[in-house]
This record gives structure tokens, C-alpha cells and sequence, in this order.
């Protein structure tokens, strides 16, 4: 840390500035410790005397008992200063603790007084959260002024500045940065309320700030505060009065220097309050010296040593604008500097969100460098880390939306997610990280439309692949062919056991013509039924190529049948062959459709070698057959659902 000291001017300006302070009475000192050299204007009495304005208060001490207060018992001793003393005591109507200060028996000047006086109504003027509250003002035995005020515990931001550790427990705060920005802010929301009141208090220093255990920021003795306009009441000072120099030489704006008081403004708490920041910063106050004149001189000058290179750059900034040599320069008000810091603190914190997801980022990128090596990854450990990484960037720009790291980390993120989504084809999980994305990026949204016409084709592909399925599934349609099977079938089955016992009879004599009519009005009245009932029959591809094979064979064997008919073979010669006709086509429906077919053909083909052998049952053996098939066809085509109903009702019935 680098303390050095830029060389005084020995020039004309600063000779003219000490014969100035040696006129005002300031006498040339060594000092040790700068920070605590509070120098006080002596030359402020332009009215009444001090013992005419203390004789106006009310009398607090009893003659009787002249260590105590009517109301008050002392404890023992909070502090000590140059020029008074404050004591705790138990303010016993209600039961509390109070601190009172009043002017030390060593020095019952009338400077002393009025600087007690005048804090006292200043304070009383200023109800504000960050500052002291005064109980009342009043006068001892002695006729010396005693202010009753809350009593403060806590740590002064000076010893927290030397020793971190010293940070009472109700300050949170990981980073003793981040701790002095929220102490600053806090003294700056006091100080705007005291300017807005037209005060200024001009001893803004470290030293002069309280730190309570509840997380409290008192900002304390306001005994050379002065009223920026006259006081009509006469108790407040003007800055106009301001004769000679007054505040603490290490912290002074160099307007304070000089003694003029119509320089003073709300700008001069301005400077102080970006002094207690630099001694935040740098450990040490603004402006050292072996001598109170050569500090002074440094005051004069603006000239501060560097701050260290670690040192923020924005709160670097912030602390030279409201150190600015030119009034005009500084802050416009408190308030604007509180702004400043409030702004500051959101962008570190917005900083320090977005590092974390930095971090967040890497191990997407390890992670998704493993996946594109072949090797396993745990999805989800992968998702809990991008949302981890997406929520924290996300946070910062929050919190400063004006964070580019923060919003070129997020675009990342999602591109690496987007990237992984199109190279899966997620389309909705791509085109949802796209459309998240800070900055739109033209080859993305390329690569996501190409994507689209990609799966869109794919869809295409696959409603035509099912369609195909759908075509060539024997299993549609089965309801319909059921039906259709139980429906001819049972006429089917009838009419042939009919002709069997006519024919066995010897009701029925069978031609071979009349086997040529029966074949051509059975295929009609097929055809009829299969026409009226087309909206089920032709459910898909292989039902309609069915029917029209099944057609095919009726064809066939009107041809065969016609064929005999204008032959010499005997009807049941022919209805032998027919079977075998029968069982052929049975056989090559089942190889080009539905092997399950071929358990239907075996008994025409049997049936055709014993209708050879023994020509009379040929009859019964076509009525038998045809039964079999009817029923096998049936109970192969009924709905699957329809049987597993049946059976589980078996079941339960058993």
C-alpha cells in the first residue's frame, strides 16, 4: 500500500496560507495521529454570549443532589473528548438507558458551550433514522449546557476500517467492501436529509460514524454543522459567520481550508463523504503530515495519494468525482453519490452472479466435450448445471441488465443447448433455446428452419411408412371380414348341407350345367353383399387385394365349372377337382397374405383325394369343408378383444 506524499509548494500561495491560518489564531503543530485533530472556530459568538443562551434552558439538576439528574442515574462513562464527556445513565420514569453529555469540568468555555448548544439544536433538528436522537437540552448546577440523547452501542466505522474482525453481527457482509459501500450509503441518506434542512455538517470522518449491533449507521457529532441560510431563531450558525478554518484537516475539502465561509455549501459534505470512502479504499486518510499546516496544505492542493491498483475501478471513480478539486465537479448531491454506490454495488453484485455461471459454463462445455467423445453422460446432471448456469446469468442481467458478460455468457449457454437440441433433432427444445437467445444468431435460425423441412419431410416419410403399414395389416378390418365370414358363411354352409341331403336323398339331381348357373348367381349375390358392404371390406390395401383374389377364384371356377359343364365328366368328378381348385387357391392366398390360411386349405385338398375315392359322399365332404372354413375363418378374423372378452367371461363363469 503506498502512503507517499507528494512534496509541499514552496510557493507563494502556501506562504500566503500559513501567514493567513497565524493570523486566524491556528498555531503550526506536530501531529501523531491526524485523523482525530478536529480544529473548531472559536470566533462564532456574533450574537448573545454562551451563559445568555444557557440560561434559557431548564434547570436539570437538583441543588439538593448535584451528581444526578431528577430523573436520571448515572451508570458510569461511555467516552471522552477534548472539550466534553458522555455518561451513561438510567432514565428512571421510563425505565431506559440514556447517554448525556455535557462540557468537561476542565473546561467550561464559552466555546465549549455554545459547540455543546449549537450540536444540541441541530441534532433536535434532524429526525432521521441515521442520526442520534437529542431527549432534550438543559443546564447543570453549573449552568452548563447537558444534552440527553439515545445511548449508542456499537463499533465506530474507524476501528471496523483497522480491523474488519470488529464488525458487529448485525452487518452481514462476507466482503468488507461490499460492508463500507452499504455503511456510505446509509451515511449518505443522512446527510441528504440534513442538507434538505438546510444543514451541513463539515466533520464527515470515519471516526465521527457509529455501528450498532442491529445493523444501525448513526452519523455523530454535529457540533460544527452550520445552516446554509440564516437562522432566524439565532441558534443555528451561517455559513456566512464561517471565519476560520473548522473540520478535520485530514478529511477537509479545499474550500474549508481557507476560512471562508460563503464557499461552504452541501458540495463541501460532498467532498468529505468521498473522503471516508478513499479511507475506506486505502486504509488511511486522505491527506497526512508531520505538521497540522502541512496537512492543511495537502488539503489545499487535492493532494491525495493514489489509491492502490486493486482498488474497484468504479468506486475509484466514484471517490475522485466527489474529491473533485472543483465543486462543479463533484456529486450534485448526496443523494447522487448514494445513487452512484447503489449503482456500483448492483453491478458487483451482477458480476458476481455472472462468475459463477462462468464457472456454471466450463462444466457444460467438460461435460458436452465427453458427450461428443462417445462417452455417457447423466442428462440430467447436465440440465441441473445449464439451469444452474441460465439462472445465474439471468440474475445478473437482473440485477444490471447493462452486464455484457453476463449476456454473452447466457447467449453461450443456450447456443451450446440449442447446438445439442439440433443435433438430436429436438425441434421444440431447439426453437425454445433460440428464441431465448440475447442476441439473435442468423445461422441458428438458418440451421433450425433446415431442421424443420428436415423433420417435416421425416413426418412425411413415416405418415406415408403408415400408411403402408396400414395397408398391408391383415389385422385390419378383421371386424368386417368376421362379420362378412359369419354372414355368406352361415348361407354358405346351409345351402351346401341342404344340396348334400337333397342329392343323398335323391330329391336333387345334380347337372353339371346347374353347377355352372349355381357358381355364376352365388358369385353375384357375393358380389352384391361385398358392394353394399365396400366401406368395410376395403379398410386398407390387402383387404381389397383379398377380395379381389377371392373374386378371382370364383372366376376361376365359373371358368372351370363351364369348362365341365361342355364335358362328359361327371358332376362328381368335377366337384373333386374342385376341390383341389379350392385348396390350391387357399394355399396361395395364405402365401401372399395370411399364412394362418393354410390350416383352411388342408381339408379341400384332402377332401379332393377322398371325393376321388368314394364319388358318393362328395356332396357331404363340400358341405363339410365348407363348415370348417366358415368357422376357421371366422374365429381367425374376429376381433382380438371380442375373444379376450369371451374367454375372460368363460373364466369368471367357471
Amino acid at each position: 500500500m503506498s502512503t507517499e506524499l507528494p512534496a509541499l509548494k514552496a510557493n507563494d500561495e502556501s506562504r500566503e496560507l500559513t501567514m493567513t491560518w497565524k493570523t486566524l489564531g491556528l498555531e503550526d503543530r506536530q501531529v501523531e495521529v491526524a485523523r482525530t485533530l478536529s480544529l473548531r472556530d472559536s470566533s462564532l459568538d456574533r450574537g448573545r454570549a454562551a451563559q445568555e443562551l444557557v440560561d434559557e434552558l431548564p434547570r436539570l439538576l437538583q441543588q439538593s443532589e448535584r451528581t444526578t439528574l431528577p430523573e436520571l442515574r448515572f451508570k458510569g462513562t461511555l467516552g471522552e473528548g477534548g472539550m466534553g464527556i458522555v455518561k451513561l445513565a438510567e432514565q428512571l420514569s421510563l425505565g431506559r438507558d440514556v447517554a448525556v453529555k455535557y462540557v468537561r469540568d476542565a473546561d467550561p468555555s464559552n466555546d465549549a458551550s455554545l459547540v455543546l448548544l449549537r450540536e444540541g439544536w441541530t441534532t433536535g433538528l434532524l429526525e432521521h433514522p441515521n442520526i442520534v436522537p437529542i431527549y432534550t437540552l438543559g443546564r447543570n448546577d453549573n449552568d452548563d449546557p447537558v444534552i440527553v440523547m439515545k445511548k449508542i452501542e456499537g463499533t465506530s466505522w474507524l476501528d471496523i476500517i483497522e480491523d474488519p474482525s470488529c464488525v458487529p453481527d448485525g452487518f452481514d457482509f462476507d466482503d468488507p467492501l461490499e460492508l463500507h459501500v452499504e455503511i456510505l450509503i446509509q451515511i449518505c441518506n443522512a446527510i441528504h436529509y440534513a442538507h434538505s434542512r438546510g444543514i451541513i455538517h463539515r466533520d464527515l470522518k470515519p471516526e465521527n460514524v457509529m455501528l450498532g449491533e442491529f445493523g444501525e449507521v448513526y452519523v455523530l457529532d454535529w457540533g460544527i454543522a452550520v445552516s446554509v441560510e440564516e437562522d432566524p431563531t439565532g441558534r443555528l450558525v451561517s455559513k456566512g459567520d464561517i471565519t476560520k478554518p473548522a473540520g478535520t484537516p485530514s478529511y477537509m475539502a479545499p474550500e474549508m481550508v481557507t476560512g471562508d465561509g460563503t464557499a461552504l455549501g452541501t458540495h463541501t459534505d460532498i467532498f468529505l463523504l468521498g473522503a471516508m470512502l478513499y479511507e475506506a479504499l486505502s486504509g488511511r486518510p486522505p491527506y497526512q503530515g508531520k505538521t497540522l499546516f502541512a496537512v492543511m496544505l495537502h488539503a489545499h492542493d487535492c493532494e491525495a495519494p493514489p489509491l492502490d491498483e486493486e482498488t474497484p475501478p468504479e468506486l475509484e471513480s466514484i471517490c475522485r468525482r466527489a474529491m473533485a478539486c472543483d465543486p462543479g465537479d463533484r456529486f450534485a448531491s448526496a443523494r447522487a453519490l448514494r445513487d452512484a454506490l447503489v449503482d456500483h454495488r448492483r453491478r458487483r453484485e451482477s458480476r458476481r452472479l455472472a462468475a459463477q455461471s462462468d464457472r456454471r459454463l466450463q462444466d457444460m462445455r467438460r461435460v458436452l466435450k465427453r458427450e461428443a467423445d462417445g462417452e455417457d453422460v447423466e442428462e440430467a446432471a447436465l440440465y441441473r448445471t445449464f439451469g444452474e448456469c441460465r439462472f445465474g446469468y439471468e440474475q445478473a442481467l437482473e440485477v444490471a441488465g447493462n452486464n455484457q458478460r453476463a449476456r454473452q455468457g447466457l447467449q453461450s449457454a443456450l447456443e451450446l443447448m440449442a447446438e445439442r437440441a439440433i443435433q438430436r433433432d429436438a425441434y421444440k427444445a431447439a426453437s425454445l433455446l433460440i428464441a431465448d437467445f440475447p442476441r439473435p444468431n442468423e445461422t441458428f435460425e438458418r440451421r433450425l428452419r433446415q431442421l424443420e423441412e428436415k423433420l417435416a419431410s421425416r413426418r412425411q416419410d413415416y405418415k406415408e411408412l403408415q400408411q403402408i403399414r396400414h395397408d398391408v395389416d391383415v389385422e385390419v378390418g378383421r371386424r368386417s371380414r368376421g362379420i362378412f365370414i359369419l354372414v355368406i358363411g352361415f348361407f354358405w354352409v346351409i345351402h351346401s348341407l341342404a344340396a348334400a341331403v337333397l342329392v343323398h336323398l335323391d330329391v336333387l339331381q345334380l347337372t353339371t350345367g346347374a353347377m355352372a348357373l349355381h357358381i355364376v348367381v352365388m358369385t353375384a349375390v357375393v358380389g352384391t353383399v361385398i358392394y353394399l358392404g365396400r366401406s368395410w371390406f376395403f379398410d386398407n390395401e390387402i383387404n381389397r387385394r383379398m377380395l379381389i383374389s377371392v373374386f378371382t377364384v370364383f372366376a376361376c371356377v365359373i371358368v372351370y365349372r363351364s369348362t365341365v359343364w361342355l364335358t362328359e365328366i361327371t358332376y362328381q368328378a368335377a366337384i373333386a377337382l374342385e376341390f383341389f381348385v379350392y385348396g390350391t387357391s387357399i394355399f396361395l392366398l395364405a402365401i401372399a397374405y395370411d399364412r394362418r390360411l393354410f390350416i383352411a386349405g388342408i381339408p379341400w385338398l384332402a377332401s379332393a383325394l377322398a371325393g376321388a375315392v368314394w364319388p358318393s359322399i362328395i356332396m357331404w365332404l363340400f358341405a363339410a369343408c365348407n363348415a370348417f372354413t366358415v368357422g376357421y375363418l371366422a374365429w381367425m378374423w374376429w376381433p382380438k378383444e371380442a375373444r379376450q372378452s369371451d374367454c375372460e367371461l368363460i373364466g369368471s363363469s367357471r
